[in-house]
């Protein structure tokens, strides 16, 4: 009886499976180079974008805070949560539960401020005086003037200072990679001795 033929390797299909070669290999780490140079920006350009957003948004909440406090009856306050570090807008009530003191409640206009994650609030200044950046409260004063308020906000390649001036309702935003705006501020020319002055 005649011997079963062996199958040679040459005709073995599961010997004949193909490895890929060096150049394919290349040519498949080019492409997802190439694609990854094309994607990873978009992704840190939207977290830049994010970010500017989150400082428009508090800039935003200062102007609505000068607005408040000129043209409104009640006292004003801006205040930081410590809880979630949202920046909230709040207004004294005249009277508060039961006829007791005073509370303060959150602005129905204004809609509290969240930072976006890597967007920092390293600095806050009241009347060029630092205060703790994570908890703090800035009230208006009824028949006061109102304070300075600076804060001034790092992270996803942004360092932003925003200023709301005493007595301006002008919020000055200044870049720390462009150049500063030019802002206008009041003159109070009866401090200034300049009231009797000719015209």
């Amino acid at each position: 009886m005649p011997a079963a033929p062996t199958a040679s390797p040459a005709n073995d299909p599961a010997a004949t499976r193909r490895a890929f070669t060096m150049v394919e290999l290349i040519v498949v780490v080019v492409i997802l180079a190439i694609a990854a140079v094309a994607i990873v920006p978009k992704f840190s350009g939207t977290a830049r974008q994010d970010a500017d957003n989150s400082v428009e948004r508090v800039a935003e909440l200062l102007r609505m805070f000068a607005f408040r406090e000129s043209l409104g009856s009640q006292q004003v306050a801006l205040w930081r949560d410590p809880a979630d570090g949202r920046i909230h807008l709040l207004v004294k009530d005249s009277m508060g539960d039961a006829g007791g003191p005073p509370d303060w409640r959150a602005d129905r206009f204004a809609a509290p401020v969240a930072l976006v994650d890597g967007l920092e609030l390293v600095n806050v200044e009241v009347d060029d005086d630092a205060m703790d950046p994570s908890e703090w409260i800035i009230a208006s004063v009824p028949g006061g003037e109102r304070p300075q308020v600076e804060f001034r906000l790092v992270g996803h390649g942004i360092d932003s200072t925003v200023t709301l001036p005493s007595g301006s309702p002008a919020v000055v935003r200044v870049d720390a990679d462009k150049p500063a705006p030019i802002a206008r501020f009041p003159i109070d020319l009866n401090r200034q001795g300049r009231s009797d002055e000719p015209w």
